[in-house]
């Protein structure tokens, strides 16, 4: 993950304003029920990159970890970087930055009806039915720092595709100077509902929380990651200690379907979770969503955009 600089994302479109459900009709190409487009807030969590600083103490700064990650056991390599994550986002740390990309897959149910593909060309025209229909992807950026969270989402790739930052901008979410802003492209106003897929405030904050409390470690070895080397341990996660690995103030209809894959890089720090959930809001099928997150630690905190440019019009009610 290279360094990337923070914008506001000065928007030079003006679009009617729209619910999550309506928007991600759109971002995922697909004519569906009501029914459905309330289950896609779905999670597919990819934040990349390389992490290039050494693994922080109570100031952020490096400190060492014993022999590395491949020294210690699966459970005393969750609690240490628990750790070294709480110890990065305390006062006086260095924070931590992600990318996130998001995909969806509706699944056929056993002995349930399959899935009506539409023609990408003509959405009202059918292209028959199959057991397995990709919906569409999001990717989100930012960070966490000491003084807050700050966070982009846009449009994510087609399968096998790299994310393009450059992609449409669907939303954003601020914490800073003790208050929460979210722009859904058209300007910056204070909320209490900040989007978010993967990572949101809330989130973000329990990731300490999610390492130590995930059970039944167990270690999977040696894997490569963006060409390096990691140490993968799987465990149980809580949905509660991961409430937006769907969507921010999703807990309620998320369920973890596999163990959590944490990546520890050679110094023991997380580097990467992958998550597959389902949306439990869709019934006919398994909505069910791959997440993996890369994380990296940089020298300095990243610095916390200005909500700019502010929303000029009365904010409207936006359901998160």
């Amino acid at each position: 993950m290279g360094h990337w600089s923070v914008s506001p994302e000065p928007v030079s479109r003006v679009r009617s304003r729209t619910s999550w459900t309506a928007r991600l009709r759109a971002i995922a190409g697909a004519v569906l029920s009501a029914g459905v487009l309330a289950a896609i807030l779905v999670v597919g969590l990819q934040a990349r990159g390389a992490v290039t600083a050494a693994a922080t103490s109570t100031n952020g700064q490096s400190v060492p970890l014993g022999a590395g990650a491949g020294a210690r056991t699966a459970t005393a390599l969750k609690g240490d970087a628990a750790t070294v994550l709480e110890a990065a986002l305390a006062k006086g740390g260095t924070g931590v930055t992600f990318e996130i990309v998001q995909r969806s897959t509706m699944h056929a149910k056993e002995g349930g009806p399959k899935i009506e593909v539409p023609d990408p060309v003509d959405r009202t025209k059918s292209l028959g039915f199959a057991d397995e229909y990709p919906l569409g992807s999001l990717i989100e950026r930012g960070a966490i720092t000491p003084d807050g969270f700050w966070m982009e989402m846009r449009s994510g790739p087609a399968p096998g595709a790299e994310p393009d930052w450059n992609a449409e901008y669907q939303f954003g979410a601020l914490v800073r100077d003790g208050k929460t802003w979210r722009n859904d492209g058209e300007g910056w106003y204070e909320t209490d509902t900040p989007p978010g897929i993967g990572l949101d405030p809330r989130t973000a904050a329990l990731l300490p929380q999610l390492l130590r409390n995930a059970s039944e470690p167990t270690d999977e070895g040696t894997t490569s990651l963006d060409g390096r080397s990691v140490r993968r341990v799987d465990a149980t996660g809580r949905v509660a200690d991961a409430p937006g690995i769907v969507a921010a103030d999703g807990e309620a209809f998320t369920e973890l379907k596999d163990p959590l894959e944490f990546s520890f890089d050679d110094q023991g720090r997380l580097v990467a979770i992958r998550s597959v959930a389902r949306n439990t809001n869709m019934t006919d099928y398994d909505l069910l969503v791959e997440t993996v997150i890369e994380l990296a630690y940089p020298a300095a905190a990243e610095p916390l955009p200005e909500p700019n440019p502010v929303l000029t019009r009365t904010a409207p009610v936006v359901i998160p």
